[in-house]
């Protein structure tokens, strides 16, 4: 019985090890003036937020080089999606996204939501004939040209712009 509770307590350490040093999944995106003050207000620091980040193993999607962590959704409490920067233009995020998903992601142009600043789609599904609804039940990233802050809805309020020219949206839990 000792030896179980030893190699039980044992087992335990090491995963509460492993788990304390996981890999964000991409760096905090810089804050401006505005998003440290509202860190500030809930008694956050940089290093509090950090602590919180998603790792690679919960997105289980490449993040692009580079890029930051903008944001998280979460439905029911689980993650759902992400939003991540770059300084890079879409056209060389969408190359990137290209050369380095495997075949069971398909680009897909025709979901595109121009309304949005959408340049690329990609669907995780063998049927590259997909349609909107169809695309619903499976993970996307969606790739979005920023030309402004306002380009990325709420994230612009909160971060630091300059120079960021992409927005990645990773939608890791599929809507339906």
């Amino acid at each position: 019985m000792k030896r179980s509770v030893f190699v039980f307590t044992v087992l335990l350490i090491i995963a509460w090890t492993v788990s304390a040093f996981a890999e964000p999944y991409a760096p905090l995106a810089p804050r401006n003036a505005f998003g440290k003050q509202a860190m500030a207000s809930k008694g956050q620091t940089m290093a509090d937020v950090q602590k919180e980040l998603p790792t690679k193993e919960m997105v289980n999607i490449p993040a692009y080089p580079g890029s930051y962590f903008g944001s998280e959704m979460k439905s029911n409490g689980v993650l759902s999606s992400i939003q991540l920067i770059a300084k890079d233009s879409p056209e060389k995020v969408i190359a990137w996204y290209k050369k380095n998903m495997g075949k069971d992601w398909q680009y897909v142009p025709g979901l595109i939501t121009e309304q949005l600043g959408e340049v690329g789609v990609f669907v995780q599904t063998d049927n590259p004939n997909i349609d909107a609804f169809g695309s619903l039940k499976h993970r996307q990233i969606r790739i979005a040209k920023v030309t402004k802050p306002e380009d990325t809805g709420f994230l612009g309020m909160f971060l630091e712009m300059k120079g960021i020219k992409s927005m990645i949206t990773l939608q890791i839990k599929p809507f339906m």
